[in-house]
């Protein structure tokens, strides 16, 4: 049997040497790609099995076959540099192994352990070019037996993460890990800290200042030997010209140099700041009974961080920062620089010398890598609070949960709970400010929330989330199901009998009149391309993939052409107002007539037409109320009563259509894939979610409401009012409030579309949105919906500007608002008939 063996050896040997060739010759290139395929070796690839008798096991093929390769394979690594272009004999080799692994000829992990020794013989450069090598067939030799190579390849990878230095070597750092990230699965449980276990290693070293002296002592005397030259003195400029510091200093090295505020020095600051790493290293170390100093610190330390941050922000307000001055010059780069610049630019470890820490905290990019530390570790304290704790044991957890990481004997008190809800909320405001500060803080705020989900995932033990393949057969009888349920109905009449009326002349004119209709040879309106336009913009904003983009681009760019060569005709004015010419809105505006002025409210009401009436102040108006106060109710009369003057915004939304709704009338019912695109896509001016459901704002249908002229009417809570100012968003906002609770009460169960609980809920929510619409400019007015038309009458009246609103509903100060909300023992006045009309307002609100 030993002699067959070495038989078998040297056969396949041959065999190998002879399939190397021959790839020789199919690949005449001497790099890496194109990959050998089975079907450039098909003949050699037969040859295997004649080798072997059909008596022996598939454990004796696989040695066989490995004790074979292997003395190439180290004949090749020994006689061939890899910078030669001779090696590409090796790469060929690992891509026949590769085919041999995947027909099960060979070991399935044979072509990872050769590499995981390649990568052992080579220097930094050379693994450089082997990662080449296996990010170009990572799906092809990942794709087959995966759970016999996973631990080889996450074996060689940290071996080689462990040679790599994360300062010097980032982006191939970077290369390794994205290579592991797209190789193992998305459910992988191999990655996740599953014990809850923090990096307490990761000590930050920082010098420890000497103690600042009080008083001045006696003057020491250098001999001649250990005399210095004097220092020139540093003038450290922030790009601007000015130096960073203009007060003399006097030992004490200041932060800012505000006098609004006196922020803490930054050689007192400078321990306290640095300090906090082993906070956010270590969170457990918070809940130490024994050490209630360690939150204290916590406390302290984040509250005199961030009023150094503030008061720098509010010195270099007015400066350019070196993001936007980078940002002007352009993002294109030469290919040769990337590799060096990455390195150059990004650090992993903070530097703490004192020197420094002033230069540090000017940047702004350090101040928010701070910050985003410090939203990781108030989020990790909020979901320790108790109401996130009775939410957590009301979840359907499985048995098997995992209380490691659910810290079930932590509890965060309630003090310490509101404590870390202010400080996160005056990080957020603070991430708003500086450049692009919005859009930085929905990135963080998007990461933060997903990694909310995967921390659940990890309490529930991480359950599989890859669904099993279905099976053809299956799948066949799912498709014809499908195709019986949708098939047409069978006609009644036979083939024979069909109804020939579309032959007959329905308008009885004959064949010839239709032809001379002057809608044939006449030039068309230009108005009728308007609509048509619009909807090519909704579908393109709604497509998923350029390829589904495609034909409306086509379709919209038609119409635009033949809208503007019309327009040449009529209205060659408004070419000038044309700055992109995906955008011709302007060409179908009306010309106002100088015989015909436009209406506005400042005209004598004989001479009006009371429905064309246009407010002066044409921002788009938005109100927001609770639910049942009458919102839908009195924007109804104000658009039935003004229908040309304003357009009231439909919004998106996930959820299913209910019974009479239709879709582009009462919402755009989206699947929750399409939202998710234009969410990522920024086109919503303010997005929420109700009961499950996502619903949003889209920004071209409250600009195609301007488009056409009319003013946008919206109605919002007060988290999407909140959005909109947060953006600048230029708008009227208007509150109803009810005339107190119990009336608002009444209403929600005249209305009888919820149950008692839901009522409750509805009270509750009402009563955050009446506390909130006391803040001062958080609305430009307040109406108490009493009565229905004294009501519409405040409201048409601050629509419109008119002085002469009534006192008894608009205008009404926030102190009458709370007392009538908060005297719960007032009397409920009965309601009009006029009132009974808000009970139809939507139940959704």
């Amino acid at each position: 049997m030993e002699g067959h063996d070495v038989q078998a050896v040297d056969e396949f040997r041959g065999l190998m040497e002879e399939m190397l060739e021959k790839a020789h010759e199919v690949k005449q290139t001497d790099t890496i790609d194109p990959p050998l395929n089975k079907s450039d070796l098909a003949e050699s690839f037969e040859r295997v099995l004649s080798i072997f008798p059909s008596t022996v096991s598939a454990d004796f093929k696989k040695h066989v076959i490995e004790t074979a390769i292997r003395p190439i394979f180290y004949n090749l690594l020994a006689t061939t540099s890899i910078d030669s272009p001779a090696f590409v004999k090796l790469w060929n080799l690992f891509d026949i192994i590769s085919i041999l692994s995947d027909d099960e000829h060979t070991e399935s992990g044979l072509l990872f352990w050769l590499v995981e020794e390649l990568l052992d013989s080579q220097t930094l450069a050379g693994c450089r070019k082997i990662f080449d090598y296996l990010e170009s067939r990572r799906e092809r030799i990942t794709a087959k037996h995966f759970q016999s190579k996973n631990l080889v390849i996450l074996r060689s990878c940290n071996e080689l993460l462990r040679r790599l230095s994360r300062a010097e070597d980032t982006a191939f750092c970077g290369r390794v890990f994205i290579f592991l990230f797209q190789s193992f699965p998305l459910g992988d449980r191999s990655s996740v800290n599953l014990r809850g276990e923090y990096h307490t290693e990761n000590i930050t070293a920082f010098e420890q200042l000497p103690p600042k002296e009080a008083t001045p002592t006696a003057m020491e005397v250098d001999s001649d030997a250990n005399l210095k030259p004097p220092m020139p003195e540093v003038k450290v400029t922030n790009g601007t010209g000015r130096r960073l510091s203009e007060e003399p200093t006097t030992g004490t090295k200041g932060v800012t140099f505000s006098k609004a505020e006196k922020p803490m020095p930054s050689d007192e600051l400078y321990p306290i700041f640095w300090a906090l790493q082993q906070n956010f290293s270590q969170p457990k170390r918070l809940f130490d009974s024994k050490h209630p100093e360690y939150f204290a610190s916590l406390k302290s330390g984040l509250k005199a961080t961030m009023a150094v941050f503030k008061s720098v922000q509010a010195e270099n307000s007015g400066r350019p920062t070196k993001i936007a001055e980078e940002s002007k010059k352009g993002t294109k780069r030469k290919r040769s620089q990337g590799g060096e610049d990455l390195a150059d630019a990004y650090n992993p470890k903070y530097l703490t010398s004192p020197d420094l820490f002033e230069l540090e905290i000017s940047d702004l990019v350090f101040r928010r890598n701070i910050l985003v530390q410090v939203l990781i570790i108030l989020e990790f304290l909020l979901h320790l609070s108790a109401k996130a704790k009775e939410k957590l044991s009301k979840a359907s957890l499985p048995d098997n949960a995992n209380k490691s990481v659910m810290y079930a004997d932590w509890t965060l008190s309630e003090e310490d709970t509101k404590w870390a809800i202010e400080t996160k909320l005056s990080v957020a405001d603070y991430l708003k400010q500086g450049y692009e500060g919005p859009f930085f803080l929905r990135m963080i705020e998007t990461v933060l929330s997903r990694d909310k989900n995967w921390a659940r995932w990890k309490v529930e033990n991480c359950p599989s989330i890859a669904r099993p393949a279905i099976a053809p057969d299956e799948y066949a009888s799912a498709k014809s199901a499908a195709r019986r349920t949708t098939s047409k109905r069978v006609k009644l009449n036979s083939g024979g009998t069909l109804d020939l009326k579309f032959l007959s002349d329905g308008d009885g004119r004959s064949n010839l009149d239709r032809l001379k209709d002057s809608s044939r040879y006449s030039v068309p309106a230009i108005k009728i391309y308007e609509a048509g336009i619009l909807d090519d913009d909704f579908d393109i904003d709604r497509a998923e993939d350029t390829e589904a983009k495609q034909p409306h681009i086509e379709a919209k760019a038609s119409k635009s052409w033949r809208a503007l060569r019309i327009a040449t005709t009529s209205k060659l004015v408004a070419f000038d107002k044309i700055e992109n010419s995906e955008k011709i809105d302007d060409i179908f505006k009306d010309d106002p007539k100088p015989e015909e002025p436009v209406a506005t409210i400042e005209q004598e009401p004989e001479a009006m037409d009371t429905d064309t009436i246009h407010p002066t102040d044409r921002r788009p108006i938005v109100v927001s109320g609770p639910s049942g106060v009458g919102k839908g109710t009195l924007l109804k009369m104000l658009m039935d009563k003004h229908p040309k003057v304003f357009g009231r915004k439909t919004s998106h939304t996930t959820r299913a259509p209910r019974e009479g709704e239709i879709h582009g009338q009462h919402y755009y019912f989206v699947t929750k894939e399409e939202y998710d695109v234009m969410r990522d896509g920024d086109q919503y001016l303010e997005l929420n979610n109700f009961n499950g459901n996502d619903y949003g704002t889209s920004k071209k249908v409250v600009e195609s409401i301007i488009a056409q002229g009319k003013v946008p009417v919206m109605e919002m809570d007060y988290h999407g009012i909140q959005q909109l100012k947060d953006q600048g968003y230029a708008a009227r906002f208007i509150f109803l409030a009810p005339p107190d609770i119990p009336t608002l009460e009444q209403r929600l169960q005249r209305r009888g579309s919820d149950e008692a609980e839901k009522i409750q809920q509805r009270l509750e929510i009402a009563e955050k949105e009446i506390e909130q619409s006391k803040v001062g400019g958080f609305h430009d007015t307040v109406i108490v919906n009493d009565d229905l038309e004294v009501s519409y009458k405040a409201l048409e009246d601050y629509v419109f500007g008119r002085e002469e609103s009534n006192e008894a509903a608009a205008g009404v100060p926030v102190a009458v608002i709370e007392e009538k909300v908060e005297d719960g023992t007032a009397a409920v006045m009965e309601n009009n008939e006029a009132n009974a009309a808000l009970v139809t307002e939507d139940a959704t609100q």
